[in-house]
């Protein structure tokens, strides 16, 4: 933005996110940082109200937006408690016949790691208790008279800012006011799962599927895979412990719907072609099941692997469905005072585990805007506008990118 024209020095805006997620809180962190004041609105009562999936992988997209929007005893903190890196890529067919392997080369620690969702959730939200609000679900918004923007949540109360930023994911509740037109396809479920195994992985695991980052696709195009997470050491103080795990996920293939973005969507048909595992004759979509019907799911989808397959499934946690859904491109929008990150906008299939490291992206852009307001002077219209323009750019691309690999497609019906 060195090319604006920068006007005498304003007070600092005051910026309302909406949402506590990864995206939300990374922007919070950085505009606290800056000095810029912000408040974050999230409609789950605590951070413990919904659960937190699994591991994510970031890259230096996602690190360095954190490694900037963070203070570096935080960062620290995030490197401290990543999980050791996976050794092998594989691809076996349903018996562990092995497919294609190759050994996964040493990356830089500090720009390629993978983390416990839970704990950098936990990380993020260190140091903002005062500027954190749980159990507010935001409802609509209203322009001041002075151009500052009014967020009003469902228990009744407001809050106003000069920002107001979106960043509550898919199901976004603000950008039908910025967006009202976007849309995005229905990819299809995964079943995602994890099995505890400590720091030592029991013997009864496939060693193909230890340390590896490791899909598994059978005849009838339903694929698993399987990825190992232990921390390298005892987590840090005030961190929850995680013992280490294998985490999976199962394709269902439902899939090929298409609708607005702010709608409930459909998934008709069984999933991914296979019989219900209920004699239901497969009317319950994967998010109507039950954890015990989940399970049954996921059990019947890998019927044809090893026993030994099975019974991580069968010693696991049970399963959560997630709708993949991918956004569809939108023009700019020129709404003063909103914006949008990550999934609220660009919504992607994790094909490419990109989906954070996105987020994570616009959360550094958007800070770097707003700073260049707060304290060089550049119009808050402008400088979001430039963001703006740069996170449509990047996360579209992105969008395009996640839906090339091949685990999503729709499996053969049998």
């Amino acid at each position: 933005m060195d090319h604006i024209r920068p006007e005498p020095p304003r007070r600092p805006p005051h910026v309302l996110i909406i949402g506590a997620g990864l995206g939300g809180l990374c922007l919070a962190q950085g505009l606290t940082t800056a000095g810029i004041g912000v408040t974050v609105f999230e409609r789950d009562d605590s951070p413990r109200t919904t659960g937190q999936g699994y591991r994510i992988s970031l890259k230096p997209d996602g690190t360095r937006a954190l490694r900037e929007c963070l203070p570096e005893h935080l960062f620290g903190l995030c490197l401290a408690a990543s999980l050791r890196q996976a050794t092998r890529l594989t691809a076996l067919d349903h018996r562990l016949n092995p497919l294609f392997g190759k050994p996964l080369p040493r990356l830089d620690e500090t720009a390629y790691f993978g983390i416990n969702r839970l704990t950098l959730r936990e990380i993020l939200l260190t140091g903002l208790d005062g500027a954190v609000r749980f159990g507010a679900a935001f409802q609509r918004l209203e322009r001041l008279g002075d151009g500052r923007i009014r967020a009003r949540f469902a228990d009744g109360t407001h809050a106003d800012g000069d920002l107001l930023v979106g960043a509550d994911g898919t199901g976004s509740a603000v950008r039908p006011f910025v967006a009202p037109g976007a849309a995005f396809d229905e990819l299809g479920t995964l079943l995602y799962g994890r099995t505890l195994v400590g720091e030592d992985v029991p013997g009864w695991v496939p060693e193909a599927l230890v340390d590896a980052f490791a899909t598994l696709t059978g005849p009838d195009g339903v694929s698993m895979t399987v990825a190992t997470c232990r921390t390298r050491g005892p987590l840090p103080a005030g961190l929850t412990e995680i013992p280490g795990y294998l985490a999976w996920t199962i394709s269902t293939g439902s899939a090929g719907s298409t609708g607005p973005a702010d709608s409930a969507g459909s998934m008709g048909g069984r999933p991914g072609g296979t019989r219900p595992p209920d004699g239901s004759g497969g009317a319950d979509r994967p998010e109507r099941l039950d954890p015990a019907g989940l399970r049954r799911l996921a059990l019947d989808l890998i019927r044809d692997r090893p026993a030994a397959v099975r019974r991580l499934v069968e010693e696991g946690e049970a399963p959560f469905p997630v709708r993949l859904r991918s956004a569809r491109p939108v023009e700019p929008w020129h709404v003063p005072g909103v914006t949008l990150l990550g999934d609220a906008i660009h919504t992607m299939s994790p094909g490419r585990g990109e989906g954070a490291n996105v987020a994570l992206r616009d959360a550094g852009l958007l800070r770097h805007a707003l700073v260049f307001t707060a304290r060089h002077g550049v119009p808050l219209e402008t400088a979001v506008a430039e963001y703006e323009s740069a996170m449509l750019r990047h996360g579209f691309a992105a969008v395009a990118a996640s839906r090339e690999r091949p685990f999503l497609r729709r499996p053969r019906t049998p």
